[in-house]
């Protein structure tokens, strides 16, 4: 029996197919244990736990989709608790400014890969690495450093780049095992590069982004600014030109509006872009996988607004579960 196991976040288990589901479309036996908002430690706890539950076997094939850096994964009250980038989190300021190192989150990422590593050559098992962000933290050369550091300056302060350069070539074998990042190969550099490509105005997470930008909205909102329902509909006609101004060229929130209102309003991979993806990396799949992502593509695509998507997968059985 051809069995198969896949570990990552959202980009590997999402409430509509990834590559992980495309890939399963070839096995016999199927387990996804992405979860929403994971980093690496998780990642790797997962892999672990699952050798355990499920004896993995040379005939076996393991696929890890390494998640960004910078996330505290913590296995909280009988569950776990992940919330994606430290940086963008529930996280207290206090924490983060005094707790959080990017050169010590890149320390974290190549022992968890290295060790993961470690297991799997040992099993002999089918192993591959994939990436949702570049593993190559090279502070000034790296684009995607470069962009982060335009949004979050701050997290520049503490960082230790000659002992980064010593960590990245220390581990230079087991990050070469990483096939280039979907953001690297898909979205080109930038997550706003396909905002064209509209997926359909379901609701599965724009209550959520809404909600995020009515508060930042209201937060900043100014006495003769619209209401948010108004200027989220687009019923800011009779506005002061020099309001609509102020709310373009301080806050950006027209681009946002219309990032919205455009259907691309979530950047995860849809089903093409992930089988777009595994063609960049050169994994193979067969005609009945590729099938497979077209229909769910299409299914996307045709969600009406108040439609929820339809997809599942099974639950693994976990800690916390």
């Amino acid at each position: 029996m051809k069995r198969l196991f896949t570990f990552g976040c959202s980009f590997t288990n999402y409430v509509w197919p990834t590559w992980a589901d495309i890939i399963s479309q070839d096995y016999d036996y199927y387990e996804n244990w992405g979860e929403n908002g994971a980093g690496n430690k998780h990642i790797h706890s997962s892999l672990v736990e699952c050798n355990q539950r499920n004896n993995i076997t040379p005939d076996d094939t393991v696929i890890i989709m390494w998640s960004s850096q910078a996330r505290e994964d913590r296995f909280l009250n009988g569950k776990w608790f992940t919330q994606g980038s430290i940086y963008n989190s529930t996280y207290p300021a206090e924490f983060v400014d005094n707790f959080t190192d990017l050169t010590g989150y890149l320390l974290d990422t190549v022992t968890y890969m290295q060790s993961s590593y470690d297991l799997l050559t040992q099993i002999g098992c089918n192993q591959h690495f994939f990436s949702m962000m570049p593993i190559d933290l090279d502070f000034k050369s790296n684009k995607w450093m470069s962009t982060v550091e335009k949004i979050v300056p701050a997290i520049f302060t503490k960082q230790s780049p000659v002992i980064s350069k010593q960590i990245l070539e220390l581990y230079a074998h087991v990050i070469q095992q990483v096939k280039p990042s979907v953001w690297e190969t898909i979205f080109n550099g930038d997550w706003h590069s396909r905002d064209y490509h509209a997926i359909g105005n379901s609701k599965i997470q724009e209550t959520e982004e809404l909600e995020r930008f009515a508060e930042q909205y209201n937060a900043v909102a100014g006495s003769s600014w619209p209401a948010f329902n108004d200027f989220i509909n687009e019923k800011d006609n009779k506005i002061d030109a020099s309001v609509m101004k102020e709310i373009d060229e301080e806050f950006d929130f027209l681009t946002w509006r219309y990032f919205i209102k455009s259907g691309r309003i979530d950047h995860h991979p849809t089903p093409l872009e992930h089988l777009e993806y595994l063609d960049c990396v050169k994994f193979l799949v067969s005609d009945k996988a590729r099938s497979f992502a077209a229909h769910w593509e299409n299914q996307l695509k045709t969600l009406q607004f108040e439609d929820k998507f339809v997809w599942e997968n099974a639950v693994v059985k976990r800690f916390g579960v």
